[in-house]
């Protein structure tokens, strides 16, 4: 049963999936908003939501592993795979390091939020 309480970041990580392997020819040629490296900030909020989710399903487990160093882990490795995985799924995208850096700032954000803001306050339910 304590499985099921992943369904929230196994959700996100099939977002995840389906934006970073979705056929360059699907994505929109026009920029959704004019700002410089947009796709930073989304590969930078696509890791913060992804290491968020997977923060409070990990801390109801109670392993001997911290789940604040157990959940920016999995992330970090998703992020790696994922990044690497994109050039070879998909013969229209290229990896690049600069992604998976906004990956790894996205993540150590989260990790950083949910310790101060998240952690033992009543709104942590709903993570």
């Amino acid at each position: 049963m304590k499985l099921l309480s992943f369904w929230k970041p196994a959700l996100w990580l099939a977002i995840i999936c389906y934006g970073l392997f979705i056929p360059a020819s699907e994505l929109p040629t026009k920029p959704f908003v004019n700002i410089p490296h947009f796709d930073k900030m989304v590969h930078f909020s696509l890791f913060f939501g992804l290491n968020i989710l997977l923060m409070r399903p990990l801390k109801k487990l109670k392993l001997n592993l911290k789940y604040y160093l157990l959940a920016p882990s999995i992330s970090v490795f998703f992020g790696l795979i994922l990044e690497y995985e994109q050039h070879i799924i998909t013969i229209s995208r290229n990896s690049d390091f600069y992604d998976f850096l906004a990956n790894l700032t996205g993540i150590i954000a989260a990790s950083l939020f949910y310790y101060f803001f998240v952690t033992g306050k009543k709104w942590e339910k709903y993570f």
